[in-house]
């Protein structure tokens, strides 16, 4: 155990340019490759930071993963001139991030960990969005009352009772958080 944290503390970061949708296929290829080829037990981790939005499609909530960096993977890793080699030989990879002079640059643990800082702040920020407050507006996206809009009244656990204005008069319904949505602003 304590050779694995020799390891990682050996290893710096870098970055790794990447066409702007190839991000996540780039970075399983890297991965599985130090898991079983090359660059096996030379590369820590490997991240492409993302968020999860949520948007409305045929009236349903549908979530999709939004890349924060687009182009950019994140590479923790030891053995730089392996690394170069197998990135110019993988599809979508386009090389390292470099300075001027073309030499290839390791992140300082700073920007490192404002980074990973930024990534928990936004895996944060979605779990409180997830919940809904007493007396926000939402829209109802399923069931008999789809596209009408009203006030959450109460909640309780995954049931949310809205108050929906139905011919002039309020009317109470229960339904479940996944099919209401947040009113955009």
């Amino acid at each position: 155990m304590n050779k694995t944290a020799e390891k990682t503390s050996t290893m710096k970061w870098y970055i790794v340019r990447a066409q702007s949708t190839r991000e996540k296929s780039v970075s399983e290829k890297l991965i599985k490759e130090s898991e079983k080829g090359d660059l096996m037990n030379k590369l820590g981790r490997v991240l492409v930071p993302s968020e999860k939005s949520f948007y409305l499609k045929d009236g349903k909530k549908v979530s999709k993963d939004k890349v924060l960096y687009p182009g950019y993977i994140f590479v923790e890793c030891n053995a730089i001139g392996e690394l170069k080699y197998f990135v110019k030989g993988c599809n979508g990879a386009q090389g390292f991030l470099t300075n001027r002079a073309g030499d290839i640059q390791s992140l300082s643990n700073l920007e490192i960990d404002r980074m990973l800082g930024l990534q928990k702040e936004v895996e944060e920020k979605q779990e409180s969005e997830s919940t809904y407050v007493i007396g926000e507006e939402v829209r109802i996206l399923d069931g008999p009352f789809s596209s009408f809009t009203g006030h959450i009244e109460s909640i309780d656990n995954q049931k949310v009772k809205i108050s929906v204005l139905i011919f002039g008069r309020k009317t109470i319904c229960e339904l479940p958080n996944s099919q209401i949505d947040k009113l955009d602003d």
